[in-house]
């Protein structure tokens, strides 16, 4: 039996992270960076509240005890906002980030190495 990762419109879930994602990078045309995370931080969290906003939307009508009628493998449309924005609260605050690490310092000039 085939089965769907997917149900009703749940297959939006992965077509907005990837517009979240992906839309600074074209934009910008750069794929690290300071720019590159403030701006997937922002497309992030735009499409967290969008997701959030049609997840209750569309999923209004559910009885209680059934299972979601719009949902991406087996989690409600909605509750897919909630990792999206703490990913997009992340890069926003830069506790994680796309720049490179600095190189690290030169050895200090003063010190001499003994050799045997």
């Amino acid at each position: 039996m085939i089965t769907l990762a997917w149900r009703g419109r749940g297959f939006w879930i992965p077509i907005l992270v990837a517009l979240g994602m992906f839309t600074p990078i074209i934009v910008l045309r750069q794929i690290d960076g300071p720019a590159i995370d403030y701006g997937v931080g922002i497309t992030m969290g735009i499409a967290a509240l969008i997701t959030a906003i049609s997840g209750f939307w569309l999923n209004r009508l559910t009885p209680k005890d059934e299972p979601a009628l719009h949902s991406f493998w087996r989690v409600p449309f909605q509750y897919w906002a909630l990792p999206m924005l703490v990913f997009a609260v992340l890069l926003g605050t830069r506790t994680i980030t796309t720049a490179e690490s600095p190189p690290p310092p030169p050895p200090p000039s003063g010190v001499q190495v003994l050799s045997r």
